[in-house]
């Protein structure tokens, strides 16, 4: 039977946090909290094969995470309703995107367990199912929630490593009720809520600051040096710098000589060091706070492959445009509130379209991401809210909901004479061609607006003002790109970039329970 040593150490991860719990538009600012102790480990048997001399495993022989749910401390601090929506329909989704996604490298041998004089887990009794028969399982996660006035929205913490590999045990993640939403029913905040608690669960995996000095190498070896401070836009940076990160940025960007992930360097101890730095991952789910339109990205996978734990399965990443392409000016840009050097960035407080293309919003800076000035699209005009039309310009044009195919449009449209400015719209679309003869049709209701380059201002018969193109090419490569959501959580097959989900689940991400 496994021993452990000694008790619980408190070990907070990460807390997602937000302004407001009645609007998502202004994005979500964090306030984690950090109580900094050495960590405890659990004495477990893991399958170590793969580092016998001469074996090399292929990525496939690895087996997929388990992870094991444990939900009586949710279901006695929260409604049945509350507990019921998490239980059955927010964890499930996360957990089988992440089994699908993440082979793990020295799994846990047979069950996981404790010892029987083990009295408390994670500040919470121990249930008889860890001490007595264990689980089958390579992480076991409690499942709390719990009521205040502060802007936390959840936060979750490891109780214990593993004294082999060094990995993640045991985990607990709460949600704060006040602040977290029951999405009832609503598709737009049950995929917030699947990016939260897919940032929380990733914290759990591995990315912390705490956990870095135990990053293994390919050879299951301690890694070193993988920290690194470097002189970057002016200021010294704290980057991390991982074999399967660093090359896909590299790639990413086109700056060769980008030394690695460049990390969060505001929002306090546990904030700072722990997320990828919001400048220039702003819409990447693991930055230092969540967006609508955001993904995650190859990055998170690549770090999480880095700890040397996982394994990753690419597929399930989504694709990222994000300062694609943009060479290391973008990395080295210094936001000026009077110039906007790439599209990322906006000067003033016009109204446009988000980078991600996901929706409209307002231009507004942002202090964790050295106020550079976004695009940060608001709920209401999401183009994937169903209910998006009801704040729709023009009703009779415009498209709005999940799965409808519509993406955001900027331009001066309008019924009237005197235009009422620049702003933004959605409207469904299709690319046409390849290459450097890429043609953009945008359909306005019943009108085709065909783009051939950049710039071009279409007009529709009986409105005044004309909608922008943007560049077809780079439009239908990057925004435009249609991919099926996180590989359909595990839950479908990608067909033609959609999912085929199966029975039991639906939506475009297969995210949501029939």
């Amino acid at each position: 039977m496994p021993s452990f040593k000694a008790f619980l150490v408190l070990f907070v991860l990460s807390s997602i946090c937000i302004l407001q719990a009645h609007s998502y538009e202004n994005g979500y600012e964090c306030d984690h909290d950090n109580i900094e102790q050495n960590p405890e480990f659990l004495d477990v048997e893991e399958d170590r094969s793969s580092l016998e001399e001469g074996r090399v495993l292929a990525s496939t022989d690895y087996p997929h995470l388990r992870l094991y749910p444990y939900f009586e401390p949710l279901k006695s601090t929260a409604s049945s309703s509350y507990a019921a929506y998490i239980q059955n329909e927010l964890v499930p989704a996360v957990f089988d995107y992440f089994e699908a996604a993440l082979r793990v490298k020295y799994p846990v041998v047979g069950n996981l367990k404790v010892g029987t004089s083990v009295k408390t887990l994670c500040e919470i009794n121990t249930p008889s199912i860890l001490k007595n028969t264990g689980v089958a399982a390579d992480m076991f996660v409690y499942f709390d929630s719990y009521a205040d006035s502060s802007s936390q929205i959840a936060n979750s913490k490891y109780c214990y490593l593993a004294n082999g590999s060094r990995r993640p045990l045991i985990t607990r993640t709460r949600f704060n009720r006040n602040m977290f939403l029951n999405p009832k029913g609503s598709a737009v905040v049950h995929e917030k809520n699947i990016y939260l608690l897919i940032h929380e669960m990733t914290h759990n995996f591995g990315f912390s600051g705490y956990n870095y000095n135990y990053y293994l190498d390919s050879n299951g070896n301690k890694r070193t040096g993988h920290i690194k401070t470097v002189k970057i836009a002016g200021k010294s940076r704290q980057v991390i710098d991982l074999p399967s990160l660093t090359q896909r940025l590299r790639n990413h960007y086109g700056c060769s000589s980008l030394q690695g992930a460049i990390l969060e360097d505001n929002g306090g101890s546990a904030t700072t060091s722990s997320h990828f730095e919001r400048k220039y991952f702003v819409f990447e789910t693991m930055s230092s706070g969540n967006i609508f339109g955001e993904r995650v990205s190859e990055f998170t996978l690549a770090l999480l492959e880095g700890t040397g734990w996982y394994v990753p399965d690419y597929a399930y990443a989504e694709p990222y445009p994000y300062g694609k392409g943009k060479g290391c000016n973008f990395i080295n840009n210094i936001c000026s509130s009077n110039t906007a050097s790439f599209s990322e960035y906006c000067t003033g407080s016009n109204r446009g379209c988000s980078a991600m293309g996901r929706g409209g919003g307002n231009c507004r800076s942002d202090s964790t991401a050295d106020n550079c000035r976004f695009v940060y699209p608001y709920e209401d005009n999401d183009c994937e809210n169903d209910n998006g039309e009801d704040n729709a310009r023009f009703p009779d044009l415009e498209t709005y909901g999940r799965g409808k195919g519509s993406k955001c449009f900027e331009g001066t449209l309008n019924y009237r004479s005197s235009t009422n400015g620049f702003t933004h719209f959605c409207f469904k679309y299709n690319c046409v061609g390849s290459g450097s003869s890429t043609q953009l049709e945008i359909q306005a209701g019943n009108n085709k607006l065909v783009c051939t380059k950049k710039g071009q201002q279409k007009t529709i018969d009986g409105y005044y003002g004309s909608i922008d193109c943007p560049d077809p090419q780079t439009f239908c490569q990057n925004i435009g790109k249609k991919f099926c959501p996180r590989n359909c959580m595990g839950r479908g097959t990608c067909v033609n970039n959609k999912c085929q989900c199966k029975s039991g689940y639906s939506g475009p991400d297969c995210a949501s329970v029939v």
